[in-house]
């Protein structure tokens, strides 16, 4: 009966698995926000935009509407370039799950080419002891009979 392989380390190889499945639901977590980050910041520059064109359409301000518009517009820049610097943070989180999950990955194929260069030596293991138990078996039936 022949003998099923048994990798020694595959408890660390299942766990270094887990921990690549386990980034990957990160990366893609953080890709999901950044990429919602993108499309509001996005949308308050179109916000931007829409005020000085509506601006621009009318024909001469009085002073009260273009402080106001002034002050609608420093508001804007300002929660803009907040939003900014949360995309910016959101980009760095993106790249650092990208490196982890780079790592990770490293990690646990180090860990299958071994798992398969171990597979193949317990094969060819077998075969070379399946040949000898089959050459000794066949010189036991052949032997020479003295009569």
């Amino acid at each position: 009966m022949p003998k099923t392989f048994q990798f020694s380390l595959q408890n660390v190889l299942d766990y270094r698995r887990q921990l690549v499945d386990n980034v990957r639901l990160e990366l893609v977590v953080a890709q999901r926000a950044y990429q919602a980050q993108v499309e509001k910041v996005e949308e308050m520059h179109d916000k931007l935009s829409e005020a000085a064109g509506r601006l621009e359409s009318r024909n001469l301000p009085t002073p009260q509407e273009f402080w106001l518009w002034s002050t609608y517009r420093e508001r804007l820049l300002q929660d803009v370039q907040q939003e900014e610097k949360r995309l910016q943070h959101l980009a760095n989180r993106v790249a650092t799950c990208r490196g982890e999950l780079i790592q990770r990955s490293r990690d646990a194929k180090i860990l299958e080419r071994l798992r398969n260069k171990k597979v193949l030596e317990f094969h060819a293991q077998e075969k070379i002891s399946e040949q000898k138990d089959l050459d000794e078996m066949a010189t036991l039936r052949y032997q020479h009979k003295s009569i």
